[in-house]
This record gives structure tokens, C-alpha cells and sequence, in this order.
């Protein structure tokens, strides 16, 4: 097969500049190769120029962009620093409240006679068991770490807040069956008959005493031995003038032969209180105060409370 050789391209383009005026016309004649290789080198500085715009741009586009990372990554930063700050601060103070509540508990404890538990290590020295007390490292720029800390120490805190409530519940309790158990003379004087059996003071046989007799002049006080209410006031067969005081727990105190009273049925006494004064009235062979204790209904001997 025959091939045909291609000719080359022979064309040109004329450009022609006309002036307004009668003026020389100006041509050029330019080849179409030229041509062609003008309109290829711009096209060429065009894609390139067009290239270096866009990779200008991109890398714009990243410089703000690593800079608001950088801005957000410091605006972080700043936050979990504070975050640290509040978070230690928390920490702290109830680490002291639990030692607080915790020297607390152990005096509640000491004071219901229930002693913290402690043991002695080998070198001797005294050691005592406690749950609020907690430690370690802590990595500065771990907030996650601070955060899980504060909790179980708040956790703690809250145990040892419910325990304290308990023991403080139950050391009132104890501190108001104190109040209200007999427990001091109702009068000073002189015991002229104790509890149980006696020789009869009026001349015949033997007789059943369910308390003591204190004898004193006619006037002296007589003192509630507890904490509790007047139940009776006034004038009882044999006891003369005589109270009643119901102070809870079962306990019931009685006392007879007062000159006068000053409480009334339904009145609140505490422990000491004056209630009335030495007398001899009833059946009785002298001023003195007949003094009686009585648990759930029982009669007991009063000596056993008076301290």
C-alpha cells in the first residue's frame, strides 16, 4: 500500500490595523503553524496560571483551617484546665468533710460506747480502719480520671452522711431514754425506810414498802428524777399529797406525802425540776417524801437508780 505524504500547511491569516483617519493601513501576515503556537503557549500559561490559583488556594483554605484547629485545640485546652481546677477544688473539700464527718462518727461512736474498730500493727502503732480515706497518683491532664475520683469520694460522703444520721439517731435515742430514766435522789435527806418487807411504823406487824422514805424538814424540794409528764397531782388515800410521773420506756416514778405541789396533771417536767415540798401528810409519822419506781408496771427498789 502506497502511502500518500501529507503536505504541509501552507495557510496564512493577514491581520490589518485600519486607522480612523486616512492613514497608512498596517498588515501582518502571519502563518497558521504560528498561530498554533501562540494559541497553545497561552493556552498552556492559562492551565498553569490556572493550577497555581488553585493550589494557592488550597493552601489558604488549610492554613485557616489548622488555625481554627489550633484556636479550638487551645479554647480545649483552657477548658479542661479549668475543668482540672473545679474538679481538685471539689476533690479537696470533701476529702476534709469526710474526715470531718468521719472524727464525728468516731465520737458518736465513743459516746454509745462503741468504739471505732482499730488494730495494732507489729512495730505497735495503733491503726484504725476508715472508708473515706482514698489516694493515688492522678494524671494532671486527666480529666476523665478527676472526674471518676470525685464521684466515689461524693459516693463516700454520702455513706458516711446516712451512717452519721444513723448513729446521731441512735445517741438522741439513747440521750432521751437517759433523760427520762430515774436517776438522781428526789430530795436529800435521810432514808428512814427502804424497799420490801418492814416492821410496821405504826406499832403492828409487817408490812409490804414499795419504795424508799427520805426524811427531811417540812418544805424541803422534791426533784423529778427524770424527764417526763405528770400523770396524778393531788390528794391519793394513805400517799397525802401526791404525784405521778410517767417518763416513757416502761418507767413510772411516785411520790407521797408532800407538804404542797406545783405541777398539774398533764405537765411536762424535766429531770430535776422541783415538783413539791417535803410534807406529812397521809399516813405518815414525820415530814419525809415516799419515793417509788416502778418498770412496766412492777415495783422495783429506787435504791438501784439513785446515784
Amino acid at each position: 500500500m502506497k502511502l500518500t505524504k501529507k503536505k504541509p500547511d501552507k495557510r496564512e491569516y493577514t491581520f490589518m490595523i485600519v486607522p480612523h483617519r486616512d492613514d497608512k493601513i498596517y498588515s501582518l501576515r502571519v502563518p497558521i503553524k504560528r498561530l498554533k503556537l501562540i494559541a497553545g503557549s497561552i493556552a498552556t500559561c492559562l492551565v498553569v496560571c490556572a493550577g497555581l490559583f488553585t493550589y494557592q488556594a488550597y493552601t489558604v483554605q488549610q492554613a485557616a483551617s489548622s488555625q481554627s484547629e489550633l484556636q479550638e485545640l487551645r479554647a480545649n485546652k483552657d477548658v479542661q484546665e479549668q475543668k482540672l481546677v473545679v474538679l481538685a477544688q471539689k476533690t479537696t473539700e470533701i476529702q476534709k468533710q469526710i474526715s470531718e464527718i468521719e472524727a464525728l462518727e468516731n465520737e458518736v461512736k465513743r459516746a454509745l460506747g462503741n468504739p471505732e474498730t482499730s488494730s495494732t500493727s507489729r512495730s505497735g502503732v495503733e491503726r484504725t480502719e476508715r472508708s473515706g480515706g482514698q489516694g493515688g497518683p492522678i494524671a494532671k491532664n486527666n480529666v476523665d480520671s478527676l472526674q471518676l475520683q470525685l464521684n466515689s469520694l461524693e459516693a463516700a460522703l454520702k455513706s458516711k452522711d446516712a451512717s452519721l444520721k444513723e448513729l446521731k439517731s441512735q445517741l438522741e435515742e439513747r440521750n432521751q431514754k437517759l433523760a427520762r430514766t430515774p436517776s438522781i435522789w428526789p430530795t436529800e435527806g435521810d432514808i428512814t425506810s427502804r424497799f420490801g418487807w418492814r416492821q410496821s411504823p405504826f406499832g403492828y406487824g409487817s408490812d409490804w414498802h414499795p419504795g424508799v422514805d427520805i426524811a427531811n424538814s417540812i418544805g424541803t424540794p422534791i426533784h423529778a428524777t427524770a424527764d417526763g409528764v405528770v400523770t396524778n397531782a393531788g390528794w391519793y388515800g394513805g400517799y397525802g399529797r401526791y404525784v405521778e410521773i410517767d417518763h416513757g420506756y416502761g418507767y413510772v416514778t411516785a411520790y407521797g406525802h408532800h407538804s404542797a405541789i406545783v405541777v398539774a396533771i398533764g405537765q411536762q417536767v424535766k429531770k430535776g425540776d422541783v415538783i413539791a415540798y417535803v410534807g406529812n401528810s397521809g399516813m405518815s409519822t414525820g415530814p419525809h417524801v415516799h419515793y417509788e419506781v416502778r418498770v412496766n408496771g412492777r415495783e422495783v427498789n429506787p435504791m438501784t437508780f439513785m446515784q
